[in-house]
């Protein structure tokens, strides 16, 4: 059973980097995330797409750096698209959702109130 969610764990996520390398992600606003998985977008017009470095974030193995990533960053509104290989994703921004107001400031402030991790 163990080996079975292993296997959908690791395809769902090989979903996710297929669509990351979709994206031409040199055209793409840049982001930051710090070391509490605290996402700042620019403010700039809400784009659908951004692109975030994340070689500066230590983990033990890959399989801890999808868990976290994923956990701390998929919500009703956003998604990562994780390239490992990399060291960068692309965050997915829902826009379709968000509807009419898709201001920054509430924008930002969706990403300040996700779970967190606690020190």
């Amino acid at each position: 059973m163990k080996l079975l969610k292993l296997f959908f764990f690791a395809l769902g996520f090989s979903a996710l980097n297929a669509t990351a390398q979709d994206v031409p992600v040199e055209e793409l606003p840049i982001a930051t995330i710090d070391d509490k998985f605290l996402v700042t977008v620019p403010e700039i017009p809400i784009e659908e797409y951004y692109f975030i470095d994340i070689s500066h974030l230590t983990f033990a193995d890959d399989e801890e750096a999808l868990k976290k990533l994923n956990f701390y960053l998929t919500a009703n509104l956003i998604e990562p698209a994780i390239n490992l290989e990399e060291d960068y994703l692309v965050l997915h921004v829902k826009t379709e959702y968000i509807g009419g107001d898709t201001d920054y400031n509430n924008l930002q402030f969706y990403l300040n109130h996700l779970t967190k991790p606690v020190e």
